[in-house]
């Protein structure tokens, strides 16, 4: 499992801030917690999202 990383929302952050120069990141906005999080994307193969009743549970 990748270890996202939370990011702190407000009305003020831009991604610009989220962006790593020479980095493949995948962001996920969660609408019903309200929270952002980003995870470096594998340099080969597929990335799956698993999610438990509308929330983020797992990144395989």
């Amino acid at each position: 499992m990748y270890n996202p990383r939370k990011i702190n929302l407000s009305k003020d952050t831009i991604i610009q801030q989220a962006i790593e120069p020479g980095k493949i990141q995948i962001l996920i906005l969660d609408g019903d917690e309200g929270t952002a999080h980003v995870l470096e994307a594998p340099e080969h193969g597929e990335t799956i999202i698993q999610t438990i009743k509308g929330g983020l549970a797992r990144l395989d």
